[in-house]
């Protein structure tokens, strides 16, 4: 519960500097972006992600999503997708919806319950901030992402994992699926694809076997992908990649967002209004070859 309360300070600080914005300019919530491609298909997968390592406590409610077109694909979190078009949508704002949340139902005592938490979850960015672009026609990946209020993008290798296909089969969501595993930086992976929808994708950085990625999950369960359900459709694939970003290396960013820079910059940004947290990680990165 305390890693959970960090993480809205943390999102209420973003917004008491993103309000600040909003007064000097209408457009500040504004989203430019350009389309990359059409989507011509759209997987959503049940995310589970471990939030604290200490507890085995899961975070279990979060949906991702890739969009996949001929030559790029975008994968991201709904619930920053969904914050994403909030902001995006509102223009001009005289106080953000969460503070206005906030301020409505905050408790007389103090205390966060989990409905508190949960209703003020819907008005941030997610416990994960990424949005991950594959470029298949400059053989590239670019991530934006945040800590707090600060904006970060940086390119890395589009290059498959070392998949080994296992002779194992089980069905997922109704499709025959093979097994196949894989070590990804510093950590061991279980695939579970089908050849019937033959898109070589996956979820984050997975990719290159010989059909969709229908499940993923590490071998201590930290990270569990699954799949809910898969449309053909027809939409604009967007990238948001502006010089608002700071361009940063991978594992600058990575050992920035573990806090293993000695820079912590959500504590930082914390003391600035007056709020003492000692930022301590309980769980641990995706990609661990930062450290």
């Amino acid at each position: 519960m305390r890693q959970i309360c960090f993480y809205f300070f943390i999102s209420l600080l973003g917004f008491t500097y993103l309000n600040i914005g909003v007064a000097k300019s209408t457009n500040s919530f504004q989203i430019k972006s350009n389309v990359v491609d059409t989507a011509k298909f759209k997987c959503t997968y049940k995310f589970k992600f471990l939030i604290d390592s200490t507890k085995m406590t899961f975070k279990d409610n979060d949906l991702y999503v890739i969009q996949i077109g001929d030559n790029f694909t975008k994968s991201y979190c709904y619930q920053l997708f969904y914050f994403d078009s909030i902001y995006n949508a509102k223009g001009k704002l005289d106080v953000s919806p969460m503070m206005d949340y906030y301020n409505k139902n905050k408790p007389v005592d103090g205390s966060f319950s989990s409905d508190f938490l949960e209703g003020l979850y819907k008005f941030t960015n997610g416990f994960f901030s990424f949005y991950v672009y594959k470029d298949y026609i400059k053989e590239k990946v670019t991530v934006t992402d945040y800590i707090s209020y600060h904006k970060f993008i940086y390119d890395d290798e589009l290059k498959p994992q070392d998949w080994i296909v296992m002779e194992d089969t089980m069905s997922v969501l109704g499709y025959l699926c093979q097994k196949a595993v894989c070590s990804f930086r510093g950590r061991d992976w279980e695939a579970w694809f089908t050849p019937d929808i033959p898109v070589s994708e996956g979820p984050y950085k997975f990719y290159g076997l010989p059909g969709l990625i229908m499940k993923l999950e590490d071998n201590e369960s930290h990270y569990i992908f699954e799949i809910q359900g898969i449309e053909q459709i027809n939409e604009p694939i967007y990238m948001t990649a502006n010089n608002s970003y700071r361009k940063i290396d991978r594992l600058t960013f990575l050992k920035l967002r573990m806090n293993r820079t000695g820079t912590d910059l959500a504590a930082m940004d914390l003391a600035k209004v007056g709020i003492n947290a000692n930022s301590v990680y309980h769980y641990d990165h995706i990609e661990r070859d930062y450290k």
